[in-house]
C-alpha cells in the first residue's frame, strides 16, 4: 500500500444528496418557525447535527431540547436515503475509486452524517467494501470545520497528515482538511455547488475522465506537507 490516502466527504462528494437535504431541512426550518438567509445555511452545509442545532436553538430561542431535533433529522435523512432519491454514486465516483485502488492509494470516508446514515448509504451503494476506513461525525468532539475528524483518520492509519487528500464538497469541509495539514480538492458538482471551495488546493467539477485523470496527476505528483 502506497503512503498516499484519500478522504471522501459522503454526502454532496459519493451521493448527490444535498438538494434533497436543502429540502428537508427548509421543511423542518419551516416546522419551528426559523426563517434563514441563504448564507446562514451555506454556512452550516458539511457541520455535524449537534453543534449546528445548538447554534439554531440558541439563535432562534428554539424551545425544543437539541436531542429533539436531531432524532427527527435522523428519522427524515434516513427516509431520504432509503428512497429512489438516492439510488447511486455520483456519476464518475466508482471510475475514481477503481482508478486510486489500482495506484494503490488508501480510501476513507469521514462524514459529519450520522455513523447509521453512513454505513446504511455504503451499503446500499455497494460501495462500503472499497473503503480501509469509515468515520462519522458522531465519533469525534468537534466537528467540522474543526480537523478533528480527519486527524483522527491519520492516526488510524498511523501517518502524517500530510499524506493525505481529502475531497470535500463544503466550505467547512474545506477549512477542516486544510486545518489538518492535509490537501485539499473542493467538488463542485459540475457547477450547481455554490459553496466557496476558493480554499481548496485543488477544485474539480466532475468525477469525468478528465477530472479522475487530474485528482490522480495531483495526488500522484504532489509533494508532501513538512507538517510532523
Amino acid at each position: 500500500m502506497t503512503d498516499k490516502a484519500v478522504i471522501f466527504d459522503m454526502d454532496g462528494v459519493l451521493i448527490d444528496s444535498e438538494p434533497a437535504y436543502l429540502e428537508m431541512n427548509l421543511r423542518m426550518f419551516d416546522q419551528f418557525g426559523i426563517n434563514m438567509d441563504d448564507e446562514t445555511y451555506k454556512a452550516l452545509v458539511g457541520m455535524p447535527s449537534v453543534p449546528m442545532w445548538k447554534f439554531l436553538k440558541e439563535k432562534y430561542q428554539l424551545k425544543n431540547e437539541v436531542s429533539d431535533f436531531i432524532h427527527l433529522e435522523k428519522k427524515r435523512m434516513l427516509e431520504i436515503l432509503d428512497s429512489d432519491i438516492i439510488t447511486k454514486p455520483v456519476d464518475g465516483i466508482n471510475e475514481l475509486i477503481r482508478i486510486l485502488k489500482k495506484n494503490n492509494v488508501s480510501l476513507s470516508v469521514a462524514s459529519s452524517s450520522a455513523k447509521d446514515n453512513v454505513n446504511f448509504v455504503l451499503d446500499k451503494l455497494n460501495i462500503k467494501n472499497n473503503f480501509d476506513f469509515i468515520i462519522s461525525g458522531e465519533e469525534v468532539e468537534n466537528g467540522k470545520p474543526s480537523p478533528d475528524i480527519f486527524l483522527k483518520v491519520a492516526d488510524h492509519f498511523d501517518l502524517n497528515p500530510g499524506h493525505f487528500y481529502v475531497i470535500e464538497d463544503s466550505t467547512n469541509g474545506i477549512n477542516a482538511a486544510n486545518s489538518a495539514g492535509m490537501k485539499s480538492i473542493g467538488f463542485t458538482n459540475d457547477g450547481t455547488n455554490m459553496q466557496d471551495l476558493s480554499g481548496a488546493d485543488l477544485i474539480i467539477n466532475e468525477f469525468n475522465d478528465s477530472g479522475r485523470e487530474e485528482i490522480l496527476k495531483f495526488i500522484l505528483n504532489s509533494s508532501q506537507h513538512q507538517n510532523t
